[in-house]
């Protein structure tokens, strides 16, 4: 008789087991699917926001520059951090620049979003300030930006700005509005190779 009570006893305990177990898998499946009913820019196995971009972006007359666009998606990573992260480099003559990507969607769809561009230091050089962009849904981006100068002593002001040390306004201003096509982690890794 003790040892049915105890056959029973463990029978009971791994069917508790196995519906913990159930539970603990449906959930992650409730997350994971709500991720990307949630951001249906981010779902894997189509085209979204994520991913590589290129193109050619105009900083003014007769310098044009390869972009190249890395974009991940950050969403429940639990952080309280920024849904989108990634990076972009700018293939330039005389020095090339690489930025540190971050941001979030600015609708459900993610066909409207803006990314901020940190830059690794102050050398002087014309570069990205934050972007503001439209999806198209598909396989092709749209983002404006006002660009960040630096200057030779280290100064940085946005292109659209007051100069604190003069007080004047800049009359340089410069505003850029560019469309990149997606593209491929080759085409990022090998970008500025030239």
């Amino acid at each position: 008789m003790a040892g049915a009570q105890r056959s029973q006893r463990r029978l009971t305990n791994g069917w508790r087991l196995v519906a913990v177990c159930g539970v603990i898998m449906a959930g992650f499946g409730l997350i994971y699917g709500s991720h990307w009913l949630l951001n249906p820019w981010a779902m894997p196995g189509r085209p979204g926001l994520v991913g590589y971009w290129q193109g050619e972006v105009t900083y003014g007359a007769g310098d044009t520059r390869t972009m190249v666009l890395r974009l991940t998606d950050q969403v429940g990573s639990g952080d309280g951090g920024p849904e989108i992260d990634g990076s972009a480099k700018v293939c330039a003559a005389e020095q090339d620049a690489t930025y540190e990507i971050y941001g979030d969607t600015l609708n459900y769809r993610g066909t409207r979003y803006s990314l901020h561009a940190r830059r690794p230091d102050n050398t002087a050089g014309l570069y990205l300030g934050q972007l503001d962009g439209e999806w198209d849904g598909r396989d092709g981006l749209t983002i404006s930006t006002a660009l960040i100068r630096v200057d030779p002593d280290g100064a940085v002001r946005s292109t659209t700005s007051t100069d604190t040390r003069t007080g004047t306004t800049t009359s340089d201003t410069i505003t850029v509005r560019f469309e990149l096509r997606r593209a491929t982690a080759a085409d990022f890794d090998a970008a500025c190779d030239a």
